[in-house]
């Protein structure tokens, strides 16, 4: 199983990763986590520092798409041949919500990443209002003495939070997933055990 955690910016994906781990552990499982840009692979460092300051936006789509495409056809292919679920922190729909606001269009964007030789098998869309999400990345900025990146703006996380919401709709969107995939959008505004209990809702 692929399952792939998105959202805006402080919304929990990486907590939320964290936790599913332990649900697959505690049912016999051996998963692996996976996060978007992997840093070890093609352009993952250079994504890293380039999404720090807004550096060269417009190389962002070509980078990422390298990225993804090494990290899908070796480690989470090899993952799910071996038949280890899979929990990766941003996915292609990341691309999708991020770079429209760069003037890509839509359907290129698209059209660029129906090549992927993996497709998730379930889309998590944590949701909480932005100004949450704000709230809590500056919180986790302020206790590791760092500093947001470039995305990382009140009205950039507006805008992106309805491009979740309208993407997560879209039979184009629907077509990229595993045969039988699903987009799920998860409210994310209470605790961590409260988002934990929907998410688990999801996986059944």
């Amino acid at each position: 199983m692929y399952v792939v955690l998105e959202g805006i910016d402080g919304s929990g994906k990486s907590a939320q990763s964290d936790a599913l781990m332990q649900h697959f552990r505690e049912r016999g499982g051996n998963p692996l986590q996976v996060h978007e840009p992997d840093e070890t692979l093609p352009g993952g460092a250079e994504l890293r520092r380039l999404l720090q300051f807004g550096e060269h936006r417009a190389a962002y789509p070509g980078l990422f798409l390298a990225n993804r495409m090494a990290l899908l056809s070796s480690t989470v292919a090899s993952a799910l041949q071996a038949g280890r679920p899979v929990i990766s922190i941003r996915s292609f729909f990341s691309t999708l919500v991020y770079q429209q606001q760069e003037n890509w269009p839509l359907n290129w964007l698209i059209d660029i990443h129906r090549m992927l030789p993996v497709r998730p098998d379930l889309i998590l869309i944590l949701d909480l209002p932005p100004e949450e999400g704000m709230r809590r990345v500056l919180q986790r900025e302020t206790a590791r003495e760092g500093t947001p990146e470039f995305y990382e703006r009140i009205e950039v996380q507006r805008r992106n939070r309805e491009r979740y919401l309208d993407l997560a709709q879209l039979p184009s969107i629907q077509a990229m997933l595993a045969p039988g995939g699903r987009i799920c959008v998860v409210d994310t505004s209470g605790s961590k055990e409260q988002t934990f209990e929907h998410i688990k809702e999801r996986l059944a």
